[in-house]
């Protein structure tokens, strides 16, 4: 895993960061739409099967695949070559020594050097996530204004509740502003 996504929003929020909660929420709130609206386009306009990403992924597997060597060991093992390193191919089990296929669910370089060989498709080998179809329907939703605060119908038992702020001392260094990236 990594922290892309936090990373992205630590950017994008940057000028946000000094206002009121609810103002924090409706910035975040308007950057997801945002980001929702042009990713849907973008998967609306691919006319490959596979997301972009993924499609030069497997375009450049199969570049690196060209200078393999394919020796079978039967109908679905095979063995894969390139100077004094081999790799174990399964297809009927999906396995592969190189362990990418099943972390990525994609095609490797040493698979798609046998399913060359083998006449086969391989984006039949490719995990449906990476289909523009689920792509398309990841951002199929559609993130909704909330309106302004006053406008809010709110449960009786809400308008209740009183909330009070912590009683955490307050640190007598100046707090950070910029975050340190590690490493």
């Amino acid at each position: 895993m990594t922290s892309n996504i936090d990373e992205s929003l630590n950017v994008a929020t940057v000028a946000s960061r000094e206002v009121p909660v609810t103002t924090l929420l409706e910035c975040l709130r308007g950057l997801l739409q945002d980001w929702t609206y042009t990713n849907r386009k973008l998967a609306q306009k691919t006319m490959t099967r596979l997301t972009l990403v993924a499609e030069q992924a497997l375009t450049n597997n199969f570049v690196y695949s060209l200078r393999l060597i394919v020796k079978p060991a039967n109908e679905y093992l095979f063995e894969v070559f390139k100077e004094d390193k081999s790799w174990i191919i399964n297809l009927k089990e999906r396995i592969r020594t190189c362990n990418r296929f099943q972390k990525d669910e994609m095609s490797c370089s040493h698979a798609l050097a046998v399913m060359k060989e083998m006449n086969i498709d391989p984006y039949d080998y490719c995990s449906h996530y990476y289909t523009t179809k689920v792509w398309l329907e990841t951002y199929d939703a559609t993130v909704y204004s909330v309106g302004k605060q006053h406008h809010w119908e709110l449960p009786d038992f809400f308008k209740d509740i009183i909330v009070l702020p912590s009683f955490e001392r307050v640190k007598a260094v100046r707090p950070k502003k910029k975050r340190i990236i590690a490493a």
